[in-house]
């Protein structure tokens, strides 16, 4: 098995954050992480335990193995993008209205 490399990791969460264009402070704010941590990750400085690894995700709005793994969809990168800044313009619980109706048509079969 080969070891984990925290650089790679960071260097897709950077491109994650700079599509759906958020600084690394508001970034963190919504991973709920302290700025200076969240810049080490992205440079990959610093190891980040699997809770860290979920509040990015989470804040970011992208599947963890993307992010551990790579090859996110260029699909997947454009909903980010809009989803981001859906998020920016509009107030919390707007936002979490618009992603239940989203959850609902996507379970529509």
């Amino acid at each position: 098995m080969s070891e984990i490399n925290y650089k790679e990791i960071g260097k897709r969460i950077r491109a994650v954050r700079k599509a759906q264009k958020l600084t690394q402070e508001e970034a963190s704010e919504r991973c709920d992480i302290t700025s200076s941590y969240y810049g080490n990750i992205e440079r990959g400085n610093k190891k980040m335990s699997v809770e860290t690894l979920v509040k990015i995700s989470k804040g970011l709005g992208v599947s963890a193995d993307n992010l551990l793994f790579g090859e996110i969809p260029q699909n997947q990168e454009l909903l980010n993008s809009i989803l981001g800044e859906v998020r920016r313009n509009t107030a919390e619980g707007q936002f979490d209205k618009y992603l239940a109706v989203i959850k609902a048509v996507a379970s529509y079969r």
